[in-house]
């Protein structure tokens, strides 16, 4: 048998690598577009973009040279492994005296050259600390403010960021099949939360993409619903939104069940629903806008009767965040490009009555779209 050569790194984490040094060779272009060396990428997410680490709780200082990861010893060993691609310091103090550490360095080296803090992440009790710290080793007139600094590198999936949160959404595909055959009347809408995310865990989930939604019947007419100790009737609907997440990207699903016989205006409204979304859905493609979409599902509920009662913007982007650019809304101008993942879903409620939404993921190609979603949405299958 071939023995592996001393120090190689495996297939899969230098592929980690590559790609890391890909994206941090975008984000210098950024910056030296605004005019300075470096940056303090301080939102968690953004670092795991950045370099592949997920542990979170961890700094990233990108410019000219080798960029350095601030952590602490919790995450030394798993760190080891990124080393290749940053220096690796840990912290024994604040974050912010860490950060105004390395920063100093760069000063004294003369390789500076201005630093944007992100503007859109940190709080203003960091930021005063941060400075405070740095007041004695780097000028402040070097400090900066800067938005979307990562946010807009993650706007266009590349396609192994397409294939993590097409796997998330099988994840949570399978997990709700699965969860559903344990679904009895009386059971409470947190027994069902509890048995869908055991479900997705059991499959492969780091954790939910964002808290369950288990809203039953008259419950379903609130969009944003935390699950509560509420036995799920027969003869109801059901409404279920919910994701997985699989290599630090989550996928975004909703589906409204009749829970044995349909009530009457419910059914109806489910029709409007999935014609809505159906309708929005067949128009993605790239140079279309996020307002002109929600327009087009918006049109379909208010012809319909339902319009004030769809109270929602029509879909979001989708990635490590699970809201992401661009916004798919009545106010939105972002123009759908390829590689953008968005979600679909419109919405009617009535209080007192119910709500239904139906909900799938769809990454922008260059002809179309394709929907990263595979679970039926008539009326029939979702009759239970």
């Amino acid at each position: 048998m071939a023995q592996r050569k001393k120090n190689a790194i495996p297939k899969a984490l230098a592929r980690v690598h590559d790609t890391a040094r890909g994206r941090m060779k975008r984000l210098r272009v950024t910056l030296r577009e605004l005019g300075v060396g470096h940056a303090v990428i301080t939102n968690p997410v953004d670092v795991g973009y950045l370099t592949g680490f997920l542990g979170g709780d961890s700094v990233l200082v990108v410019g000219t040279g080798k960029p350095t990861i601030i952590s602490d010893r919790r995450y030394e060993e798993e760190l080891d492994a990124f080393r290749p691609i940053a220096k690796i310091t840990m912290r024994s103090g604040t974050m912010s005296g860490a950060i105004a550490e390395v920063l100093g360095e760069l000063h004294e080296r003369g390789s500076l050259d201005g630093v944007a803090l992100q503007a859109d992440h940190l709080t203003v009790g960091a930021e005063s600390a941060l400075r405070e710290a740095c007041k004695k080793k780097v000028p402040v007139r070097s400090i900066r403010h800067a938005s979307g600094l990562v946010a807009d590198l993650r706007i266009a999936k590349d396609e192994s960021e397409i294939r993590h949160i097409r796997a998330a959404a099988r994840i949570q595909q399978d997990a709700l099949l699965a969860a559903l055959e344990y679904l009895r009347p009386g059971m409470t809408e947190l027994e069902f939360t509890a048995e869908l995310e055991y479900q997705m865990k059991t499959r492969g989930s780091s954790t939910p993409a964002f808290g369950t939604i288990v809203a039953a019947g008259a419950n379903g007419s609130h969009p944003h619903y935390s699950p509560a100790d509420v036995p799920i009737a027969r003869n109801s609907t059901l409404l279920i939104d919910w994701g997985a997440t699989h290599m630090g990207y989550r996928s975004d699903m909703t589906r409204t069940f009749g829970f044995g016989r349909w009530p009457r205006q419910m059914r109806e409204v489910y029709g409007v629903v999935l014609e809505a979304h159906e309708a929005a859905a067949s128009a993605i493609k790239p140079g279309v806008t996020g307002r002109e979409l929600d327009a087009i599902a918006r049109k379909v509920i208010t012809d319909a009767g339902y319009g004030e009662a769809f109270a929602h913007s029509l879909g979001h982007g989708l990635g490590m965040d699970v809201h992401e650019n661009p916004r798919l809304s009545a106010q939105s101008d972002d123009v759908l490009d390829t590689g953008h993942v968005v979600t679909i879903e419109p919405g009617i409620y009535l209080p007192g009555i119910g709500g239904v939404r139906i909900e799938d993921d769809y990454a922008v190609t260059p002809r179309g779209r394709r929907n990263l979603c595979t679970l039926p949405k008539d009326i029939e299958w979702a009759t239970i």
